[in-house]
């Protein structure tokens, strides 16, 4: 049976990953308690008697979890195309082992579900503007972009304060003087966000862009300061410290900003949507729209280093001592979450 396991986790790597995940995420499904405290999406509320009924409960769960797993997917793929196979593994390991996911994403929280709509329209994008930037002219599809603003509209149908990941997205768009990629984004955008909050609202409200107007008519409360903008930015400094687990957390910023110009696309509309999280001190969870793109591009950024750097080369145990401090801390931080 090892033996098995084995040739298939060589044969079939990223689906042996996806493998673990699915069982991280149904134990995560059975045992894990509540619903968290986000049961709304953009003030479209899920009836709370859902929650007396067990199997609604329970069925949710594993369909949140296993559409989570489209997060690993896109992960994947956005890594190959900016680095190889190897690293695009390592990430979907990352994306399946990182203690929190299992709890995350098998509850209803509306940054997650917006994930893989958002990680999608990345790898479209990236695509593309690989493509022409190496004048591969013959593989260059703009349609691609209207599908990708359309997949970002999505995401802002699942969680409005995605809109600042799509503007990071058109900033950087046009920082790369790709003028017509920027406007077929946002055709698509304003189609999937037409589509969907007229259709929704209709059927709920009877009038169309109830839900998206209530939400720029309250914007203004969002930065409304409870504790201070300096405890906001010291949240922020220890998600990005502690919840990432140290000391790999230290790689990844390290690598994120040294690769800043390199992976602009990727970085800029990353860091825009974090500095944005510190100041909306009425919904931390926008933090998690930027731990897949951050984790991506920090590590890549890191890997990158470390391969060329003479210290790290010469002190490989190191290296390998703070991967198994990670590790240990990470695997103890899961366990914790299943048993509390």
């Amino acid at each position: 049976m090892k033996e098995k396991l084995f040739f298939f986790s060589i044969k079939h790597p990223l689906l042996y990953i996806l493998s673990l995940a699915v069982v991280l995420k149904i134990l995560a499904a059975l045992f894990t308690d509540g619903w968290l405290n986000d049961i709304d999406f953009n003030y479209y509320s899920i009836p709370t008697s859902w929650l007396a009924n067990p199997w609604i409960v329970y069925i949710s769960r594993l369909a949140l979890g296993a559409f989570s797993l489209l997060i690993i997917t896109t992960a994947y793929r956005i890594t190959k195309i900016i680095a190889d196979k190897t690293t695009a593994l390592e990430i979907a390991t990352f994306g399946a082992l990182y203690w929190a996911v299992p709890d995350l994403t098998v509850h209803p929280n509306a940054s997650i579900v917006a994930l893989p709509f958002l990680l999608y329209s990345t790898v479209l994008i990236l695509r593309q503007q690989y493509i022409l930037d190496n004048l591969e002219t013959e593989k260059f599809h703009r349609t691609s972009f209207i599908i990708a603003g359309f997949c970002l509209g999505l995401g802002f149908a699942v969680y409005y304060h995605s809109l600042i990941y799509y503007i990071g997205i058109l900033i950087t768009l046009f920082i790369l003087k790709n003028w017509k990629g920027a406007l077929m984004t946002l055709i698509g955008y304003v189609l999937a966000v037409g589509i969907t909050q007229t259709i929704i609202d209709l059927v709920i409200y009877h009038k169309p862009f109830v839900a998206m107007t209530r939400f720029f008519g309250d914007f203004g409360n969002c930065f409304n300061y409870v504790f201070g903008l300096e405890f906001n930015i010291k949240i922020v400094g220890l998600f990005l410290l502690v919840a990432l687990v140290p000391p790999m957390s230290v790689m990844l910023i390290f690598g994120f900003f040294r690769v800043f110009r390199k992976y602009i696309l990727l970085v800029l509309p990353t860091l825009i949507t974090l500095v944005y999280s510190i100041f909306i001190l009425d919904d931390w969870s926008v933090l998690l729209l930027t731990v897949p793109t951050y984790v991506i591009a920090g590590y890549v950024g890191w890997k990158e280093f470390h391969k060329n750097s003479a210290f790290w080369t010469k002190n490989k145990w190191l290296l390998l001592t703070c991967y198994m401090i990670f590790a240990v801390l990470n695997i103890a931080l899961m366990i914790f979450t299943f048993v509390v």
